[in-house]
């Protein structure tokens, strides 16, 4: 019995499919049971408007007040909460953009909550530590023929149409003086972002670059990595493999090195 009264009762509120509820409701009071399902209703329906709020506050800014909170209302209906946690309740956002026709060409929007919500899964990534340039420096040299680099557990790397990254820091920054708008590239951009000594980050990276990460992020050797740039760089391939090498381990973008050990 009261399994069936808590099934109706979440029904009611978060599928608006009250008629069932209502019917387990007794008469009394200062307000009658509609009105009182009608608190519960719209209070869940408003945290889970916080909840993505504090989510994809860029997004917010992006597209106002108003088409937010359509967003938002619409998503709540097609993804109720499914989760103890709030803080899984947002994943399906870029999904539901695409797939809506009032939003699916809105591709500024859809991208900014990719990135937003790559921040929220990158600072909830496993903590690890960074490689040190000590570390780089005592592999032996006969040991880079079989060398792999292990990536940070956070790292996620994204193709963007628009100048996603640079809104996101201009609007997080509150950078009002200076404000970038919405802007389309003339070819699509890499954005990579981790997270290392519990501070996340993030940048663009040019197309070799990202062939690279996606090469260590498979833990191919580092004369993969060369091999990569062969085309472009001929004999200067293993150079740009290094510094591009270096500058991750400066980023605290690499957490482990696994080589032979002869």
């Amino acid at each position: 019995m009261l399994k069936d009264i808590q099934t109706k009762f979440k029904a009611a509120v978060m599928q608006d499919t009250k008629e069932a509820f209502l019917l387990e409701i007794e008469e009394g009071g200062k307000i009658g049971p509609e009105q009182r399902l009608h608190i519960y209703a719209h209070a869940y329906k408003s945290r889970l408007v916080d909840t993505l709020v504090e989510d994809f506050p860029v997004l917010h800014s992006l597209v106002g007040d108003d088409m937010f909170e359509d967003i938002c209302l619409g998503y709540i209906d097609k993804y109720p909460s499914s989760h103890p946690s709030l803080r899984y309740f947002g994943q399906h956002m870029v999904q539901f953009l695409k797939e809506t026709e009032a939003y699916s060409n809105i591709i500024p929007a859809i991208e900014m909550a990719d990135f937003e919500w790559n921040f929220n899964d990158v600072f909830d990534a496993p903590d690890a530590r960074s490689v040190s340039v000590e570390e780089v420096a005592k592999i032996p040299a006969q040991a880079w023929t079989t060398l792999r680099i292990h990536l940070q557990p956070s790292f996620v790397m994204s193709r963007y149409k628009w100048n996603t990254p640079a809104v996101w820091s201009t609007v997080s920054d509150k950078n009002d003086d200076h404000p970038i708008m919405p802007e389309e590239y003339p070819k699509i951009s890499n954005c990579i972002q981790w997270k290392s000594d519990l501070k996340c980050f993030f940048r663009t990276v040019p197309d070799d670059e990202a062939a690279l990460l996606n090469l260590a992020k498979d833990h191919k050797s580092f004369p993969d990595l060369c091999e990569q740039l062969l085309e472009e760089y001929g004999e200067a391939a293993s150079m740009r493999a290094a510094e591009l090498f270096k500058g991750w381990i400066m980023e605290g973008l690499v957490c482990d090195l696994e080589y032979l050990k002869v």
